[in-house]
């Protein structure tokens, strides 16, 4: 199913909804990289030419009707439940940071980056949104990784002047405040630099939320109560823990009749 959003800057973006037998390349397939985890879970991503901050509002949309509203973060007193409307309330709008230089009879739009950074400083090349030679325009991040390399590979070298100038003046954009510290309860600030190797690590520590044991026992709790295993791992996360809390009331209201019944 397709869901989708508005982001802050007025741009709608579809989704494709994220089930529960997806979560399972994550609890069975520990093997995954950063960059293939990212890469998989990009597909569920529709709307194409988005840039990294459109990106992860995108996942953290994806995350919190899939998955849910809850972020779990580790203090000194235990584990902390921080709902997803403070992450997005303390994230606000990203400021509009686009502009455009010349080069050699070529235009150039920077803006946000549209890949991440996996370790290379390749992905810097990224910041280039758009090229116009005369009256053709071509948009890099619609473009397949092939030819994307080869209309870097033309470039004039001086626009890595004008991109290292770009990302010095705005290095204060680029970073991604989640969480603000809580002395009192031992909670650290969680500020991301979406320019570092940190911002992918998260999203997929986002989804990486399942271990092969609980994937394995909420599926075997809930056939007791829908026997149907393809609508199981067809519903989300969200959905079955849903189903599970309803099970769960069942069971205890059951369980607290037969000891009414008992006492009488």
């Amino acid at each position: 199913m397709q869901l989708s959003f508005i982001l802050p800057n007025k741009k709608e973006v579809f989704v494709r909804e994220l089930l529960f037998k997806d979560l399972r390349k994550f609890s069975l397939y520990q093997d995954f990289t950063t960059t293939s985890a990212l890469q998989f879970l990009e597909t569920f991503i529709l709307t194409e030419g988005l840039n990294i901050v459109e990106k992860f509002l995108a996942f953290l949309f994806l995350r919190e009707v899939c998955i849910g509203d809850q972020l779990v973060v580790g203090s000194e007193k235990g584990n902390v439940n921080v709902g997803f409307e403070h992450i997005r309330s303390n994230i606000g709008s990203f400021e509009d940071i686009s502009e455009q230089v010349a080069v050699d009879d070529i235009e150039f739009t920077l803006n946000y980056p549209s890949q991440y950074n996996f370790g290379s400083s390749d992905f810097m090349l990224s910041c280039i949104e758009k090229i116009k030679i005369q009256d053709e325009i071509v948009t890099l991040s619609t473009l397949s990784e092939q030819d994307a390399k080869l209309v870097m590979d033309k470039l004039p070298k001086d626009i890595l002047k004008h991109l290292q100038k770009f990302i010095l003046k705005n290095k204060n954009y680029f970073n991604i405040k989640i969480l603000e510290e809580r002395k009192t309860i031992g909670v650290e600030e969680i500020n991301i630099n979406m320019l570092t190797t940190m911002l992918p690590a998260f999203i997929v520590r986002l989804f990486n939320c399942v271990s092969d044991t609980d994937y394995r026992q909420l599926i075997f709790i809930l056939c007791k109560r829908i026997p149907d295993v393809g609508f199981l791992i067809n519903s989300t996360y969200k959905e079955l823990n849903d189903f599970y809390d309803l099970y769960k009331d069942e069971v205890e209201k059951h369980n607290q009749n037969l000891k009414n019944e008992k006492a009488s």
